[in-house]
């Protein structure tokens, strides 16, 4: 029988396990911080595949080039919102990542009963407030204080903007509904879920101007686990596909009720400057063209098409014969 260790050679073993002077051999265990190759870290379970992981990345990937064309359009300056990184953290790692203060703002999902965190670090929140109060998108230093009421309500205008692209980034999987329920400079004092918490966060890099910042996007994981449970990338290019479809249908009805200016001409000729100051109501100009050859028909000013004068119903009209062909003359 192997000897039993007494209360002071246990408290020993301890203390050397501690400061590193265990070494790794004969019935002796390393020290280390973290898990090694093989090893499983009960406090970060890999909870979502590598194929979900690539999903999501694919869905806020059209997030983010969603949300950065709805802000240059916002504040008349070109905003770039690239996608950094999706990983699998605990609430707890997640808040203590962020810095205090921040725009912390948390948006109620429908129709699940969960809640998301979407932040703003200063650095990409302050310089889009500047733009829309009318300044620059020079690189500066951001204030080192919480939202004012006014920039609360302007943010509230570009988390509007947010949720509506994300409401579409989502739409080819399932139908979500973001909803803004509370606002918050500083993170630590929002303890919506346990710091243990499984969550997938979403991080994404804003630039406007010169200036720049993070955005950083948080899903419990209980919240899209059941949307993502039977989700894969080809379920979603299935679904996508359908998507591309329908809105392919829905540009060309748009587009169908469009107006265009159209004009036809003709014949060209050319006549002295004098000539052309004499002219009178009833006065002929001769052209070189038969009455009988093709005219041309414009489409906003650029020409498209041959035909023939008609009448169609008491009104003027002209029937398209051909394409026209390039460098072909009027």
């Amino acid at each position: 029988m192997p000897d039993i260790l007494d209360q002071d050679e246990v408290d020993a073993l301890l203390q050397a396990v501690k400061k590193g002077n265990v070494p790794a051999g004969e019935g002796g265990a390393s020290a280390s911080a973290g898990p090694v190759e093989g090893e499983y870290d009960f406090k970060r379970p890999e909870r979502v595949t590598k194929e979900q992981l690539r999903a999501l990345q694919t869905i806020h990937e059209i997030f983010s080039r969603g949300f950065g064309s709805s802000l240059s359009g916002l504040i008349r300056a070109i905003v770039d919102v690239q996608l950094q990184e999706v990983e699998q953290a605990t609430y707890g790692e997640f808040i203590s990542s962020l810095p205090n203060p921040t725009s912390f703002n948390l948006l109620h999902i429908f129709p699940t009963d969960g809640t998301a965190v979407l932040e703003f670090n200063p650095e990409a929140i302050f310089p889009i407030i500047d733009r829309m109060l009318g300044g620059s998108t020079s690189e500066t230093t951001p204030p080192g204080r919480a939202l004012t009421q006014i920039e609360q309500r302007l943010t509230a205008t570009i988390l509007e903007k947010a949720m509506s692209q994300l409401q579409s980034a989502w739409s080819n999987l399932e139908k979500l509904e973001f909803q803004l329920i509370a606002s918050e400079s500083n993170p630590q004092l929002m303890q919506i879920h346990s710091p243990n918490e499984p969550v997938v966060v979403i991080r994404f890099q804003a630039k406007i101007g010169k200036a720049q910042g993070s955005i950083n996007l948080c899903y419990p994981y209980r919240l899209i686990e059941p949307v993502i449970s039977t989700f894969t990338a080809q379920t979603w290019l299935a679904q996508a596909k359908a998507g591309d479809k329908d809105s392919a249908l829905m540009m060309k009805k748009n587009l169908g009720r469009a107006g265009l200016d159209v004009a036809v001409f003709l014949a060209e000729t050319s006549i002295k400057v004098s000539d052309m100051i004499d002219l009178q109501p009833g006065h002929i100009i001769l052209t070189n063209k038969p009455s009988n050859a093709e005219i041309t028909l414009s489409v906003e000013g650029k020409t498209k098409f041959k035909g023939k004068p008609g009448i169609f119903k008491n009104h003027k009209s002209i029937l398209i014969t051909r394409p026209i062909t390039p460098g072909e003359e009027i």
